[in-house]
């Protein structure tokens, strides 16, 4: 597929995403507050009484406006999702919303309208339409939490590493060189090799970031590679001018080699490789611990769920047990729990790439 080919294929699904957008704000607007109208105003007390031509110019607009709710929220989270799929925001935003309407609709509802219609078949029909759109938010907002989490991850896996020097020879060692799991110093490929051999951290085998010399940042061993590296060409290096030895030597403050540190390739290196290592160890305890408290942690949210229907019941002045508003609430649990845990995930990943990437621990 050509480049010309792509983008007009890109540019067609961005237009109809802003269509979408725009038509599904639109109606998904004007069908939510006409049914919130209805639910609300005296309509759907007054359909009790009406007849003929009436009650059934009423049916026919709320059937419309559900419909319109429906097709509006899917063309709305549709626009939203492609027009703003590079924010990373957009997925946490949307399962937040998601999981609000979608599982606290029913009983909010009960709670606003005192129970006053809660044997309307109409009436439970406009509150899960509602709810729906709220599940049609909670979808891809969980796929969209994922594929970011599984974003940053690949992104940090596979980040190329900034050439160290314009040598050749250093530019085919890294080439051909396979990197380990875990390396020191002297075994990555951004590693002076000429410069080795008068590096402190290879001749006392400590890594350079716990001595804060190394062979691209310790002046003395970098002249003394160059001036190996000369020898090895011919020219002397006692020849010339000896202007550059007699300026004073810099002396770096232990805050300035830090600074020099974190900008130095092997330390960068260094930093992404300890993050492939502790992303998936702390996402594999944070996913075991869950695992083990998934258990204690369902009937927690259960109970908490449970325990807010009961409380929409008192405010609603209702008596009895609570009512069918929570009658699925093994499944509501299961899907707050499996939102719950892709957000753990997430934030888990976050806190290591915070930690290691940006805090640089």
């Amino acid at each position: 597929m050509s480049n010309d080919t792509r983008r007009q294929i890109v540019g067609f699904f961005d237009v109809v995403a802003g269509i979408g957008l725009k038509l599904g704000a639109v109606a998904t607007g004007l069908a939510l507050a006409y049914l919130l109208y209805v639910i609300f105003g005296p309509k759907l007390t007054a359909l009790k009484t009406m007849k003929g031509d009436d009650r059934e110019t009423l049916l026919q607009s709320i059937g419309w406006a559900r419909t319109m709710l429906r097709y509006g929220s899917i063309a709305l989270v549709f626009g939203l999702c492609v027009r703003l799929i590079n924010q990373e925001t957009i997925g946490l935003i949307l399962t937040l919303v998601g999981a609000g309407v979608y599982f606290f609709s029913p009983s909010g509802f009960s709670s606003l309208t005192l129970n006053a219609h809660q044997r309307s078949e109409l009436y439970q029909g406009m509150v899960n339409d509602i709810s729906i759109v709220g599940l049609i938010c909670l979808v891809p907002g969980i796929v969209l939490l994922v594929r970011d989490l599984i974003m940053r991850v690949v992104r940090r896996f596979s980040a190329a590493q900034q050439p160290a020097a314009a040598e050749s020879e250093i530019e085919i060692t890294r080439k051909v060189h396979k990197p380990g799991i875990y390396e020191m110093c002297w075994n990555m490929a951004c590693c002076n090799e000429r410069a080795k051999r008068y590096c402190a951290a290879w001749k006392r085998r400590r890594p350079c970031w716990q001595l804060k010399s190394g062979c691209l940042c310790d002046p003395e061993v970098i002249q003394k590679a160059l001036m190996d590296r000369d020898r090895e060409m011919g020219v002397n290096p006692d020849s010339g001018t000896k202007a550059a030895d007699k300026r004073p030597k810099v002396i770096l403050s232990g805050q300035q080699k830090k600074e020099r540190c974190r900008s130095c390739t092997i330390w960068i290196e260094h930093q992404r490789q300890k993050f492939r290592i502790a992303t998936p160890v702390a996402i594999g305890i944070v996913a075991v611990g869950y695992g083990l408290i998934y258990k204690q942690l369902s009937g927690i949210v259960y109970n908490a769920f449970k325990n807010m229907d009961r409380f929409m019941s008192f405010l609603s002045y209702r008596q009895g047990e609570p009512d069918a508003s929570f009658s699925q609430g093994h499944t509501v649990t299961t899907l707050a729990m499996i939102c719950l845990g892709v957000v753990v995930l997430s934030f888990t990943f976050r806190a290591v790439e915070y930690l290691i990437i940006e805090l640089e621990i």
